[in-house]
């Protein structure tokens, strides 16, 4: 058994870790003969369905956005079509290495903050743009990099999500102000 992580391609249909035993198990999890695509960075495959381009299969934004954020190269990376499966690569029957960062990002409660470094140099500055999933930060991050100029560096760090500052009295009114 491998430890996996299914990413479907609706966006309604929440992400599961299963794990998963037998080939025939990967090809139900994709719906179809199996196609690997390896994310050396990470050491992670990611199981795509072979026949998804030919079947005009639906987009998996989210697949494609963990692929931006975790590989080496992420402006160089495929069209992911249809359910995804990410498995680790080593031999280790148990977890298949499936590396924890992965899993954390994804089921763990966290907030994402896209940081910015304005033309490759200085330090790391926070913006705005803050997430609760690893899903819609990354999908920001990989759209916004092809519309800022040459020479700024996005990046994403996770961390736990702040307490709410104000209770729900405060909401809809300029009590606080």
């Amino acid at each position: 058994m491998v430890r996996s992580i299914v990413i479907p391609h609706d966006p309604a249909r929440s992400p599961r870790l299963r794990h998963l035993a037998t080939a025939s198990e990967f090809q139900d999890a994709v719906d179809g003969w199996l196609e690997p695509i390896e994310m050396p960075a990470l050491g992670v495959t990611v199981y795509v369905n072979e026949a998804a381009r030919r079947e005009h299969h639906p987009i998996n934004c989210r697949a494609m956005a963990i692929w931006w954020l975790y590989t080496a190269d992420p402006t160089e990376y495929p069209i992911f079509l249809g359910d995804v499966v990410l498995t680790g690569t080593s031999g280790d029957e148990e977890t298949g290495d499936l590396p924890e960062r992965i899993v954390q990002d994804i089921f763990e409660q966290r907030e994402f903050v896209v940081q910015v470094q304005p033309y490759g140099a200085g330090p790391w500055r926070d913006t705005f743009a803050r997430f609760a999933n690893v899903f819609d930060a990354g999908t920001w991050c990989m759209l916004l990099s092809y519309s800022l100029r040459p020479g700024a560096l996005l990046r994403l760090r996770s961390r736990m999500p702040a307490p709410d500052s104000f209770d729900e009295s405060f909401r809809g009114s300029d009590a606080p102000w």
